[in-house]
């Protein structure tokens, strides 16, 4: 049984046995329900059992939801029950810290690879952490695989006219490289499946039904990395998240990830960018207002009903709520040429930041009860582009839009210099952020702070002995095995 489970059966039974007999009698039937449910893995009906020996035990709900919070609740929202994730050397590491400060929500740095791109290697399903292992081979995308890729409409290689892959980087060869244990109480290992956590949503409905938003490039990935057609690679994704087919949704994509051309906010709803925009001054030069326009429109042409509305239709068929909004802005200089073409899936015309001006949609949601809801995003210098891009999201019920500096790039006298990054030429948050071909979203995860051993250091005990469990050396915590094991030892991880 999973130790998440065994940790809510034992806390329930052990509330339950508190309780005077004469309650205990009225509810031994409730009791005998909630752990039928839980054993069998119908978590929801053991929720509803738990409930009840909650209230008669006069308990706040809330304990409840903490206790069931990875299986049941947990999405990629910020919530009093998550803790976000971001890299020591990450650029906007000491901003959010600040931000959690003020806010008010959980931020733990980590160390588990030398990589910063936290999401792509630190995927969240709500119930655990998923780690991707995939080998150092880089040929995998072969000429036919390329060919299937530029014929499948829901993907931008052929609209682009692009002959070259995007593959996914590897960021994790073996898990011997996994550096997680004093951290993390438990990860999984994805190991036939290219995923990165930029081309993954996890997302609850309005009917409370838990979805993975996976995009077409991931099992594009994995038909070429494991030489199987589309059904077998949505099996593999499947396998490694831990879910059911059904619970898969492929996402049409025109960036190379998908959360630059689309956000969660929770509660259900999804914000898409969308190329039909009327107004376009935002403060801009004449050139860029006019390249934006033609770029767009021919953007619109390509992306509009084969991508955009056709994710919309995908969400909301399964529950979301869904709209669109103005939240990325760039432009090429030539809307013909592909070597400028090719860049559009990163939001600009070159290798460099070249177009690039603002990307409000790789940001992560917050959902803090009574201190309202949030939603966080790199720093953007256009003030105007900025607050039509908030305005938008208050119609949605998120009261304010927050933007993650990169602290560290400033001089003494305040100015910004992308040097201290060791990028050279960028003038500000949003350019740095087009140069390394990702933002905020990309360097962050949201995990429930259950998977945490910083904030569940109960769950992380019960883990560590249900392992030693399994290799007959010990049943219980004794003074020879003390509970700091649980951190510093790695070789009953994943066995």
């Amino acid at each position: 049984m999973n130790p998440d489970v065994l940790y809510i059966q034992k806390q329930v039974k052990k509330l339950y046995a508190s309780l005077s007999p004469a309650i205990q009698d009225g509810l031994a039937d409730c009791n005998v329900s909630f752990l039928a449910h839980i054993r069998s893995g119908q978590f929801k009906a053991a929720y509803e059992d738990a409930r009840v020996i909650y209230k008669f035990a006069k308990k706040p709900e809330t304990e409840l939801n903490t206790l069931f919070h990875n299986l049941l609740f947990a999405e990629d929202v910020i919530t009093p029950d998550s803790v976000v994730f971001i890299h020591k050397e990450s650029p906007y590491r000491s901003s959010l810290q600040v931000l959690g400060r003020e806010v008010g929500f959980s931020v733990q740095e980590h160390e588990f690879t030398n990589s910063y791109w936290t999401k792509d290697y630190m995927i969240s399903t709500g119930k655990e952490v998923v780690v991707p292992v995939k080998d150092s081979r880089t040929n995998y995308f072969t000429a036919g695989f390329m060919n299937q890729a530029k014929a499948n409409r829901s993907l931008y290689y052929a609209p682009l006219q692009m002959d070259e892959h995007h593959r996914a980087k590897s960021n994790i060869s073996s898990p011997s490289q996994w550096q997680a244990e004093e951290l993390l109480a438990h990860s999984t290992f994805a190991r036939k499946s290219v995923l990165e956590g930029g081309n993954f949503f996890c997302a609850i409905n309005e009917q409370k039904e838990r979805y993975h938003i996976v995009g077409e490039n991931a099992i594009s990935e994995t038909m070429a990395y494991n030489n199987v057609d589309r059904e077998q690679a949505i099996i593999y994704l499947a396998k490694d998240l831990s879910c059911s087919v059904e619970q898969i949704l492929p996402i049409p994509q025109w960036t190379y990830h998908l959360d630059l051309q689309m956000a969660y906010l929770g509660k259900g709803q999804f914000i898409i960018h969308s190329f039909d925009q009327d107004k376009i001054d935002f403060g801009l030069s004449d050139v860029e207002i006019d390249g934006i326009r033609k770029t767009f429109e021919v953007l619109k042409d390509l992306f509009e009903i084969n991508i955009i509305e056709a994710t919309r239709e995908i969400l909301e068929k399964h529950g979301f709520e869904v709209t669109k909004v103005f939240g990325c802005l760039f432009y090429l200089t030539d809307e013909t040429d592909p070597e400028q073409l090719k860049y559009v899936p990163y939001c600009k015309s070159s290798e460099g930041f070249d177009g690039a001006l603002a990307l409000m949609m790789n940001g992560i949601a917050l959902d803090l009860g009574e201190k309202g809801r949030h939603f966080i995003t790199a720093r953007q210098d256009l003030p105007l582009f900025s607050e039509q891009f908030a305005s938008s999201l208050r119609d949605l019920g998120v009261t304010r839009v927050h933007g993650a500096d990169m602290l560290e790039a400033y001089d003494y006298s305040g100015d910004f210099l992308s040097t201290l990054l060791g990028i050279q030429g960028a003038c500000n948050v949003s350019q740095v952020a087009a140069y390394m071909n990702g933002a905020l979203r990309c360097q962050t995860s949201i995990v429930s702070k259950t998977q945490s051993t910083a904030f569940h250091p109960d769950v992380s005990k019960h883990r560590f002995f249900k392992h030693v469990e399994s290799y007959d050396l010990a049943e219980t915590e004794t003074s020879e095995h003390p509970v700091e094991c649980a951190t510093s030892t790695s070789q009953f991880r994943n066995q």
